[in-house]
Parts: C-alpha cells; structure tokens; sequence
C-alpha cells in the first residue's frame, strides 16, 4: 500500500537533466537552498493565501516569482513529530523504535534523531554544501536525559549542520536562553543552567493577548537568561541566517530557517505592534514577512537569487489560543475556511501553506495541486544535489523535485500518513480520500474561554464552521466512531460519508494498519504495546509499576478533587453494572472511581470531572484500570501538563463493563509535574467511566490532606 520511492523514470529525467545542465554553465554552481520553517502559521495565514487582515509582500511575492502549491501537508500537526518527519523523511510514528512520536518534546530530552540517521542536512554536507539551522531546534540535545550542561552534545552538529544559532525547545516553554552549536549563549561554568532549581531565573512576562508563556522552570544561567530577549528574537534570528550567507556565499549552501514565528507568545518587536488588523497574532505575521524579505534581500545583494531555490512552508497548521481568537474575532481566518486547528487530524491542523521559488528553474505564478507533504524533502533534496534516491532506506519520503519543477500530469504522491496528537485519530489520505480512524480530531479539547488551547466541537462552533458529525458545539450522540471524507468535493469537510461509502472506508481502515499495525481497530488508550499488566477479563492483582499509587481503598477521593461537576457518588463499591450482573468488575480491591450517579436505572446523565493531586514523573512507564467508553472531547482518562493544562495522554475504557489495563510510555515526559483527570461530560445514557489502581513512578509535589 506504501509509496514507493521510485517514480516514474520520464518524470524525473527531464528535470534532473536540466540541472546538469545548469552545471556546465559559465556559473558552474550548485544551487542554493533555503528552507524557511514556520511555526504554527496556518493556511489563512498568507494575504496571498486570502488573507485581509495581514499584509505578507515579501512571501507573497515567492509564490508570484514561483509556484505555489494547494494540497501540502506538514506529516504531523505537533511541532516535534514534523520536525522529525522533515529532517529525518521518515514518519514520526516510526519513531523511537516504533513507539512514535506525538506531542510537544520536554525539556529533558535527549536528541531523539539517531546521529546515524539520513538527514536533509547530511544530504548538502554530502555534496561538500555549507549547512546551517538557525532557529527553532526542539528536537532534543544530549544522550538520554538532558541536564543541560554545556557541551550540548549530541545535537544540530551532529545530525548535518556545521553551525546552529537558536531557540533550543520553543518559545513559549524554558529554558528561556539561546543556543548556539554546542553551548548555551552567555554560559557560566559557575552558574549553570539547572531544570527544577529554585528560584527559578526571572524571564519577562507579557500580557495575556500574546497567549500562554509558561512560566520558567529553570534555575540559574542568570547571564544566559538576561540575554535571551523574546521581543528581539525575531531580528536576532535574522541577523544571525544573513550574516552566516555572508560568510559562506562562495561555496554552495543549505540554510534551514524554522522562526519560532507564529507560535505564541506573540511577542514582535516594538516596530510591528499595531501594524495589522488582527492584534499580536496578525503582528507576528508581519514580523515574519519582513524576515523572509531579509533573507530575499541578502540574496539579491550577493547576487545570489538565481542559482538559489527558496521554499517556504510551516510546521502546522494554526493554533485557537487566545490570540488566534482575537484575530480571529477581528476577521482574520487562521486557517482559512479548513476545518480544524493545529494537533488535530482535520484539514485545518496539517494542511499548510507550501512556496517554492528558483528563477528560470520554476514557472513564476504557477500554481499546482500536486499532494506533498514535509516528509518528502530528504527524498527531494537527494534529488536535487543529483543523489542516488534508491540508496535512502524506507519508503516515506517521495522525490517532489518534478513538482517543483516540472508540471507532472499524474500525481506523484498518492497516498500520506497524518498524524495528530492523539495517536487514536491517525489519519491517512489516500488519492481524494481523508479516513480519520475514529471521532473528532484527536487535537486540544479546551472550550472555555478560559482555556488556552481550544480545539474540538467546541473551537468548530467558534470559527463558524460546519461539520455533519456536530451540532451546537458537541459532538452528535449518532455520530460514527470514525470519518471519511472526500476533499475533492469537500475539502472543508462538511460532511463525513463513512456510513455512505463503507467499502472504501473498510478499505481505507485496512491501508491504514499498514501503517500501524492497530489502526483497524483505533487504539484508544494513545500508548504503546503494553509491556507491563495484561488486558484480561480478570484482574489479578497486577504488580505496580512504580511507587505512586492511586487506589481508592479508603473509600475516600484521597486527595483527588471534583473540578467540575457533582456526584453523589464518587467512590463506588459497586461490583457490577446494571444489566451486567454477568460481568463483574474487576477492580483492584473493593473501591474504585466512578463517574456513575447510580447503578439503578437505565440513564447515566451526569458529568463530572475529577483531578488527581499533581506529581512529577520519574519513571517510564504508568499503568492503571479503566472501563466504559472513551471520547477525546467528552469522556477520557487524560495526563495533564500542570502549567499548560494540555493533554499530553489520553485514554479510555474498550467500550464495555469490564475493567481492562492501559499502559502508558511516558519516557518522554519525565521530569514534567502532572495531573490525571477523569472526565465525564458526555450525557449519552450509558457512557462512563470507572477508574482504578493507577501506578508510576513518580513523586507528589504536594502529599494529600489525610
């Protein structure tokens, strides 16, 4: 079912022979390639993607000196797992020997690209290429668990960049300090940096319209923090990517430029605030535009534009946070009319703007609507330094060069892997079907305005748009378990036609676990195989995975709370549910958590939402009991980042009476405070939630009141 990497050989001569061609020309150069990353910049983001609120000449005048493409994807909508799939041309599910990567990296990981591994930046160096990162790493430094002591290594050196200047994680999240190569910029052997120490070195703050600055996490480097400068960042960054073609214009390059830009804090510098119509997000925007038109400048200086392919694409698609709202309340359309929002499977969360511009080698004005994605580019760029394809190993990344170049009558890609967060929602796109492989996006979840990252039915409801399986901001109580979409005829998805074209959904399902190997029936519990505790009808008394336990034999919450919500009965002793006497639970002694009201009658209309005390993980693996169903929006077991309040895992019951155990990796989210929630606001009847005899290693960061 996979692509394979070998294309159809009258597609990739003709390009592939004009540039050998250019290489007996009087120039006799290699091109030049800049690969600028954006953050978070959506579809609608672009005025020449119709946006009306921005003004963006300087990428606008990209796509009118060179081609624009309409159906390009980022390989995930999380930040991290694309950044992977772009370096590496390999899906991110692939990932940390297959247990994959999903969401947000932590602060404390190690680099998660084998330094063995076949890089886009490895492909210039190859071809004796200068290559430089600048920017946005988030990718990870060191072996293991990084404690941050200089020298930073492995990291962006040792993946095929002889030089990096950057952001280490992402903007919004500590260390607060820059990077460059090796060492933390400002670095003092007599105050290193150190995660976890109090107090903590003071960062500024900025006013709740830029949207969510975590708070830093970091103590010491007071140096390294007081010259890392949120509001310079951008211009910092800038000069930085010049100065570096500056120094390296006489031989052929590679510059990879991924902005922190648009990802929140919105934070330009002084001299873009209030130059758009949509607040700090739209101010961002422009502070973008006005890097590209740097970069377009310093080529144009060292006489440079001709022989250098400039491409310009994001990472994600857009995010509703606070400042994407207010943009959005102003006019502007993040995503344009796609539904969806970053980390989610729909349209609006992977579907990104994609710019390529070559003069003479690229048609200007030329639009295509070839499928691409960001995985393609190790393919891509093999191709273009006149590499051998067929010696790259795996099949996810396609040769895209004859898209850029050519005008190929027959699509080149004709199938892709989608992530979201939530590996539950995977997605795969298969010629102008989209099949999601169960309900909702598997994106963020908030809906208060309250809450930073909104996302699902309810951030639907807010951006006016129209989807068959919603009705006034929830979730249908008929709607299917899983979505089929045609983005032919309906490429803002309206409409999900799974249950009219159930062949091709089956169809779809099937190719998908090609892929995954538990993509036909969509694993709920977003975890890997599990390595500790059996999912058995009974339950045996498992061994704990770790010395933090949750139980419930007190009879009590111990410790828990209610946030949202009421019961009468949150603590159950109930040994069974009604109409399933046959089948008793298995819980872990005698007491277990329950979004239940009752166990007599038929209907089980409550909502409620619990929350565990917070603790920190120290430990890789979390085990614990669940029975009923699961819904990423409504109804789930979630891990919880204590400062972000974002969903990091998500899990639930296998949609029936018995208790059955989830097993979570949580390798990458050690050293992060948490919480578990129980969340229970669905009011269909029977859909529940029993909850027991949860364990990990880990530590409370306050002890419950006895």
């Amino acid at each position: 079912m996979k692509n394979s990497l070998i294309l159809l050989t009258t597609l990739l001569l003709a390009p592939l022979a004009a540039l050998h061609a250019a290489d007996t020309t009087k120039s006799a150069q290699r091109p030049n390639l800049i690969f600028i990353f954006a953050d978070d910049l959506g579809y609608g983001d672009l005025s020449c993607q119709g946006a009306t609120h921005v003004k963006t000449p300087h990428i606008d005048s990209l796509a009118r000196d060179g081609r624009k493409f309409t159906d390009a994807h980022s390989a995930s909508a999380v930040c991290t797992p694309s950044r992977y799939a772009l370096l590496t041309g390999e899906y991110p599910i692939r990932g940390m020997g297959g247990r994959g990567y999903w969401g947000p990296l932590s602060p404390e990981s190690g680099l998660i690209i084998p330094t063995d591994t076949p890089t886009i930046g490895k492909v210039f160096q190859a071809k004796g290429y200068a290559t430089a990162a600048v920017g946005k790493w988030h990718l990870g430094f060191g072996t293991g668990k990084n404690d941050w002591s200089v020298p930073l290594t492995p990291g962006p050196n040792d993946v095929g960049f002889d030089y990096y200047f950057g952001v280490p994680l992402v903007n919004s999240g500590s260390p607060f300090v820059y990077v460059e190569n090796d060492t933390i910029v400002g670095y003092d052997t007599a105050d290193p940096l150190v995660f976890g120490k109090k107090p903590v070195s003071p960062t500024p703050t900025f006013p709740p319209e830029a949207s969510l600055k975590n708070p830093n996490r970091f103590g010491g480097a007071l140096k390294a923090h007081q010259i890392y400068d949120d509001e310079r960042t951008g211009e910092l960054m800038t000069e930085k990517a010049t100065s570096w073609i500056n120094k390296n214009k006489e031989k052929p390059f590679f510059l990879y430029f991924p902005t922190t830009h648009i990802h929140h804090p919105f934070t330009p510098a002084p001299r873009f605030k209030g130059t758009s119509q949509c607040g700090l997000y739209g101010d961002y925007i422009h502070e973008l535009d006005w890097m590209v038109g740097e970069l377009l400048a310093c080529l144009e200086k060292n006489g440079l534009t001709e022989n250098t392919l400039v491409i310009f694409t994001s990472d994600n698609g857009g995010m509703l946070n606070l400042g994407g709202r207010i943009a959005m309340k102003a006019g502007h359309k993040i995503n344009g009319d796609l539904l969806g929002f970053k980390f989610g499977a729909w349209e609006g969360g992977h579907r990104v703007p994609f710019i390529a511009k070559w003069p003479g080698k690229i048609k200007p004005g030329t639009i295509s609507d070839q499928l691409i994605c960001n995985v393609d580019m190790l393919a891509t760029f093999t191709a273009l330094t006149g590499q051998d394809i067929a010696a790259l190993k795996g099949e996810d990344s396609i040769n895209m060069l004859p898209a850029l170049l050519e005008d190929p009558e027959e699509p080149l890609r004709t199938e892709l892997l989608l992530a979201p967060n939530n590996r539950q929602n995977l997605a795969l796109r298969k010629g102008k079907w989209l099949y999601i492989g169960a309900r909702g996006s598997g994106g963020f979840g908030g809906s208060k305005p309250s809450d930073h990252a909104w996302g699902g039915p309810a951030a639907i409801a807010f951006a006016g748009s129209v989807n068959s399986d919603i009705e006034g901001g929830k979730y249908k109580a008929d709607a299917p378990d899983a979505q089929l979409y045609d983005l032919e005829k309906d490429v803002n998805q309206t409409t999900n036609v799974i249950r009219e074209h159930p062949e091709i959904a089956k169809e779809m399902a099937a190719a998908l676990k090609t892929y995954v190997p538990s993509a036909e029936e969509p694993d709920k519990k977003n975890v890997t195989p599990p390595t500790v505790g059996r999912p058995q009808a009974k339950y045996d008394g498992a061994t704990p995975v770790g010395d933090l336990r949750f139980t419930f034999e007190s009879g009590t919450l111990e410790g828990w709370s209610i946030v949202e919500g009421k019961t009468a009965r949150p603590v159950s002793d109930a040994v069974s549910l009604p109409r399933h006497t046959a089948s008793p639970f298995n819980h872990e002694g005698k007491f277990h958590l329950s979004t239940i009201a009752t166990t007599e009658g038929v209907k089980d209309e409550q909502q409620v939402v619990f929350r565990s005390p917070k603790f920190v993980i120290n430990g890789d693996q979390a085990s614990f009991l669940a029975s009923g169903g699961y819904d990423r929006e409504t109804l789930y077991v979630g891990l919880v980042d204590a400062e972000s309040k974002e969903v990091l895992m998500a899990a639930g019951g296998p949609g029936g009476p018995q208790m059955k155990r989830t097993n979570w990796d949580v390798t990458r989210l050690k050293g992060r405070t948490v919480f578990l929630q129980v969340v229970d606001r669905n009011a269909d009847k029977w859909r529940h939630l029993t909850f027991d005899d949860f364990s990990i290693n880990g530590s409370l960061v306050q002890p419950p009141a006895k």
